[in-house]
């Protein structure tokens, strides 16, 4: 074969690569997602999300709506859930509401990922980043004042005239909260609207405590019982309290060390709050009685862990946690 032959097979070969590219292009399987698939993966990111690993509650999730987005393979998830305090993200140090909390996470999934999580339409789950409305204290206490009055325990039977602000603490918090107290009286006992029910015909007195945040009213139990929020008891989940985190130590003190002879759950002891006036996100408590000294440090969140030193007159010291299944960790 000549040289000019080879060159010409040359160029036909070379200006065939872009078409057998573009053929291999079309024809390459295309990868298809499904409305379930979706689905899935959105719940396994919530579950995920800093929302819910901090405090969601398993068994609350539910699908809510699903829609098809003019994308290829995207889809807007709903989903509803619930958490066991106010807030959003993670509350780790901060001063939150113990009382369950609706919400509702709207996710976007494309080609199999996730690609944004908004809760509440105010926290972006992705980049954990929450859009305030900046509320006063003055605004904070008429919302909680307006909520209350509207909601049905009050509006069943409420005397006018009654409802007045107790306290209003200021949680250093992001975004603010607004923790409002308010008493308020009713013609008759009960909560919520007690339409139908055999009441009792007696004047009764009420506080609620009203968290506000971002412009809207997050959580509101009334008489620490009755979940105004979610018309319904409030419910209690079992936490290890200091207190009794106190008697663990003891108690495991005495058996693994002799010179804690004189160390006993019944002593009595003086409590002392040493906890700085204007810190939100812990609490100190020390107990002092008979040569002993023992310090509890905790943070403020859905149950904690408790640090512990303890020291007496003799020169004795020791240190350790408590988590909330009970089990004692030696730190020194």
């Amino acid at each position: 074969m000549s040289k000019t032959i080879n060159t010409i097979v040359a160029i036909a070969l070379v200006s065939l690569f872009p078409a057998l590219t573009i053929y291999a292009g079309l024809n390459a399987p295309t990868v298809e997602f499904s409305e379930g698939q979706a689905i899935i993966i959105a719940t396994d990111y919530l579950k995920g999300s800093p929302t819910f690993s901090f405090d969601g509650i398993e068994d609350t999730i539910e699908l809510a709506d699903v829609d098809t987005i003019r994308m290829p393979n995207t889809w807007s998830v709903t989903l509803k859930f619930d958490s066991r305090h106010a807030g959003y993200g993670n509350r780790a140090g901060e001063m939150v509401a113990q009382v369950i909390t609706e919400h509702t996470m709207v996710i976007m999934v494309s080609n199999g990922e996730v690609i944004s999580a908004i809760t509440d339409d105010v926290f972006d789950e992705i980049t954990e980043i929450l859009q305030p409305v900046d509320t006063s204290l003055e605004e904070a206490e008429q919302l909680a004042l307006d909520w209350l009055m509207a909601a049905p325990t009050f509006s069943f039977d409420g005397i006018e005239g009654s409802m007045s602000i107790i306290d209003t603490v200021i949680a250093e918090s992001y975004p603010v909260q607004y923790f409002v107290t308010i008493s308020f009286t009713c013609a008759q006992s009960g909560y919520g609207d007690r339409t139908g029910e055999v009441l009792a015909q007696v004047i009764t007195e009420h506080t609620a405590k009203v968290v506000v945040s971002s412009g809207e009213v997050r959580s509101a139990v009334i008489d620490d019982t009755w979940d105004e929020f979610n018309q319904r008891e409030k419910i209690s989940s079992e936490i290890l309290p200091p207190e009794e985190a106190l008697n663990i130590v003891i108690e495991y003190l005495q058996e693994n060390y002799d010179e804690t002879e004189t160390l006993d759950v019944d002593i009595e002891w003086s409590i002392a709050n040493l906890t700085p006036e204007n810190l939100v996100g812990a609490s100190t408590i020390e107990y002092s009685g008979n040569g002993w000294t023992i310090t509890i440090h905790y943070p403020v969140v859905w149950k904690p862990n408790y640090s512990f030193k303890v020291e007496h007159t003799s020169g004795f010291t020791w240190s350790g946690t408590v988590d909330q299944s009970g089990s004692v960790t030696e730190t020194e």
